[in-house]
């Protein structure tokens, strides 16, 4: 990591997708996938697209490859735990993603203690190194908490390339 970009600083948030079993051959049950990520921004206001990387060994992205959609979760200050909770393989029990509660919701997982979040169609995907880069258009959002949100945390991290879980 070249000295300048571990000075970036970065939001962190919670990115989740949802592929409807009835549309996959090898299982019956909806796959969800969860991760935290951290590489989001905003690239257009007419349409309202955002652009987000994602390791592309990652359940992530195959499940956005499949369903052509994702949705991001604003963080508070108070989710800072879920930084780590989702930087690890996700697990569905209980009406929950790792621990936290979810619903599903127009064929999307959606979090739902956070901030609020955005539902985007992908767009457009290019492959770049290690990552894909999903451009998404913005088809839905809902604000669930007005709090202050979770900006920024220290880089370099146990989140980092030498340490991401791909």
């Amino acid at each position: 990591m070249s000295k300048l970009t571990s000075k970036f600083t970065y939001g962190y948030y919670v990115m989740t997708a949802l592929k409807k079993g009835d549309n996959l051959k090898t299982q019956e049950n909806d796959y969800i996938a969860a991760g935290t990520v951290n590489w989001v921004s905003q690239v257009s206001f007419s349409p309202e697209i955002i652009s987000v990387a994602i390791g592309q060994k990652s359940d992530l992205n195959e499940t956005i490859n499949y369903s052509e959609h994702f949705t991001i979760h604003l963080l508070s200050e108070d989710h800072k735990d879920y930084v780590k909770k989702f930087g690890v393989k996700s697990t569905i029990e209980d009406g929950k993603i790792n621990g936290a509660p979810f619903k599903k919701q127009n064929d999307q997982a959606i979090i739902e203690d956070t901030l609020g979040y955005l539902t985007c169609k992908v767009v457009k995907s290019l492959n770049m190194g290690d990552h894909t880069v999903y451009f998404g258009e913005i088809i839905n959002e809902k604000v669930q908490k007005d709090k202050k949100a979770l900006c920024t945390m220290q880089l370099p991290s146990e989140y980092t390339k030498d340490k991401a879980e791909i």
